[in-house]
């Protein structure tokens, strides 16, 4: 079902790439504190219904090409390799790693969670899109 209303699309282009740059903060803040890829999926899959919303289905497939299933499975596949990585170095499962690389004249600290948070995030926006845009589909026919 899209709203065909003018106020709410000009709102969007603003309000999505503002949820996006949040959903990046909670994601990276995520590591240290409350947060994270849960948090960061949701907020950007809000993103994403809210365009989806206003501009239609067919639009929203020119934003988000992939289907959300391959979000799912790559999610998956990325928190899953990330969480399991460690048995292979006598481990525990889900340990974390971290390290620092030395760019320039500045340094930056990687955590291996990170990586697990981004899994994470692609799956809450691979599940909560597939819903919504089936959702949408009903509500078309």
């Amino acid at each position: 079902m899209r709203m065909s209303s003018l106020i709410l699309q000009t709102a969007v282009r603003f309000i999505l790439p503002l949820t996006f740059l949040y959903a990046a903060y909670a994601a990276l803040k995520g590591h240290n504190g409350p947060g994270g890829g849960f948090i960061a999926g949701l907020i950007a899959s809000v993103g994403f219904c809210t365009y989806r919303m206003s501009y239609g289905d067919r639009a929203f497939h020119r934003l988000l090409p992939v289907h959300p299933r391959w979000l799912v499975f790559v999610g998956l596949g990325l928190a899953g390799a990330v969480a399991s990585l460690p048995l292979l170095f006598g481990q525990p499962l889900l340990r974390s790693a971290s390290t620092t690389l030395h760019l320039g004249g500045s340094e930056v600290h990687l955590v291996s969670s990170m990586a697990f948070d981004l899994g994470l995030l692609l799956v809450v926006v691979g599940v909560a899109v597939g819903m919504i845009s089936r959702l949408g589909e009903e509500l078309d026919r």
